[in-house]
């Protein structure tokens, strides 16, 4: 592993994008996302990515020079076309929008088609938050995930992440559909280390330990979790883009391919059910969630994007380790 500060490898990422001619300022946008994934500890959403970027940009398979803009279907309810674009670029400036939106008619829901991988989506659920705003963010993926009680993958792992502010915390949840995303079997390839039982099966349906065997994901929380990811789906692949699991373009095969992923985009002022009271009232349950007393094993209650801030705080502090692999290949 390399430890390295988040300015320098910034500047690694976007000199990496620079050359195969993304415009300066759309590879700033994706090296604030996939370093924003790295210190948080959400390696398997960081600079590990960039190398596929690259690799797809190279064999044509995300447009570079998307022309973006905003077609509103009704006062609160926008829809982008990404045009194959990078999907932190579009996202983000659809997430820029969506917030504007909110801070004037109270609520705003976007839809983002033909998009390619955006990244963590905690990263836009922040920019929400840094506004005082609420928000749920969904994109669904291509097939990775067996459904409940199948072997083959159908749906992708479908994540969401939602985001509400309190006083001095807030509360960010960013999660997989599936048991893990896959980018947590690709860093565990890159360590060389075994992943969990109950992660992945193998090319025949079977449960695997091996990285390097694993073919697709588990739901999270059987039938539950396989319900929660076709509501992702639904929101998304059926609702905004027309493409769901089996038909979206793999994100490692037909490289020259643009992706056609749909996103899902809510943001919410809850000031409007009676100004910022809620503020204090969020911060309220989250102290008193902290006072609970823990059980066996825990040292204490915590809530949904805890651990990731405290690894932040830490990554900035110490610096980002990264597998050796990945910096070689970013420095060059």
């Amino acid at each position: 592993m390399v430890s390295i500060n988040e300015d320098e490898l910034k500047k690694l990422v976007v000199q990496r994008l620079l050359e195969v001619d993304i415009p300066r300022k759309d590879a700033e946008v994706i090296a604030n996302v996939l370093v924003f994934a790295d210190l948080r500890g959400v390696h398997s959403h960081g600079v590990l990515r960039v190398e596929h970027y690259v690799n797809r940009i190279k064999s044509g398979g995300m447009n570079r020079n998307p022309e973006l803009r905003v077609e509103m279907l009704k006062p609160s309810i926008g829809l982008v076309d990404a045009q194959g674009g990078a999907g932190h670029v579009t996202t983000r400036f659809a997430c820029v929008e969506a917030i504007k939106i909110a801070g004037t008619e109270g609520i705003c829901m976007m839809g983002i088609r033909n998009n390619s991988h955006c990244g963590a989506l905690a990263y836009y659920v922040q920019m929400a938050l840094n506004a005082g705003m609420a928000a749920m963010v969904m994109v669904n993926t291509d097939a990775c995930v067996v459904p409940f009680g199948g072997r083959q993958a159908f749906f992708g792992t479908n994540p969401f992440a939602f985001g509400f502010p309190g006083k001095k915390e807030s509360i960010l949840l960013d999660m997989a559909t599936s048991e893990v995303a896959f980018g947590k079997i690709f860093y565990a390839r890159e360590k060389e280390q075994p992943i969990p039982a109950g992660w992945a099966v193998d090319s025949r349906g079977n449960p695997t330990t091996d990285p390097n065997a694993a073919k697709s994901l588990f739901p999270f929380g059987g039938a539950k979790g396989y319900g929660i990811n076709i509501m992702v789906e639904a929101l998304t692949g059926l609702m905004i883009g027309g493409v769901f699991g089996p038909h979206l373009t793999k994100m490692y095969g037909d490289m020259d391919k643009s992706r056609d992923l749909s996103n899902f985009i809510l943001v919410i002022d809850p000031a409007v059910f009676g100004g910022d009271a809620y503020l204090e009232t969020t911060q309220r349950m989250i102290d008193e969630l902290h006072s609970q007393a823990p059980a066996e094993g825990f040292s204490r209650v915590m809530i949904p994007g805890e651990i990731e801030n405290q690894a932040m705080q830490k990554s900035r502090r110490e610096g980002i380790s990264i597998p050796q692999g990945v910096y070689e290949y970013l420095a060059g």
